[in-house]
């Protein structure tokens, strides 16, 4: 959840007092994703609510890190993101997988980034699950494949 009213500056500090961490742990946490922030982010003097709903993705998803989380739910992460912070999301979310042993569980509709991000694909129809796989070099062809029927 985003509270909207403060800074993103707030909002860290925010987050990061509930996990127990200091100011200066926060603003050294966040020295990771200025390139993520792309300098759209931080020192800005404008609220959450202010900001393009692709940058106040990129505040949720760097607060949502900041905790450690060993299992991470993303609803729709590269909407609204510019392709340069699509591929750096993608690349972060990868590296994670492997540094911090996370698990994501990602819902999208965005088949391309879904396989290239992913270990396994499940299909919900309807709330039921209908296929459910490991990502291979044909899952993209695959999935085309299955919703141009």
């Amino acid at each position: 959840f985003l509270i909207d009213y403060l800074t993103p500056e707030e909002y860290f500090i925010f987050i990061g007092s509930l996990n127990n961490l200091s100011i200066a742990d926060v603003n050294e946490y966040l020295k990771q994703y200025e390139e993520f922030f792309n300098g759209e982010i931080l020192s800005r003097g404008k609220y959450i609510r202010d900001f393009s709903k692709g940058n106040q993705n990129k505040v949720g998803i760097a607060a949502a890190l900041m905790q450690k989380p060993e299992l991470l739910v993303l609803d729709e992460p590269f909407a609204n993101l510019d392709p340069t912070t699509q591929i750096r999301l993608k690349s972060h979310i990868k590296a994670l997988k492997y540094s911090h042993k996370l698990t994501t569980l990602i819902s999208s509709h965005d088949l391309n980034h879904v396989t290239d991000v992913c270990d396994r694909i499940i299909l919900l129809e309807k709330g039921i699950v209908i296929k459910d796989f490991k990502t291979d070099e044909n899952s993209l062809k695959e999935l085309e494949a299955y919703f141009s029927e």
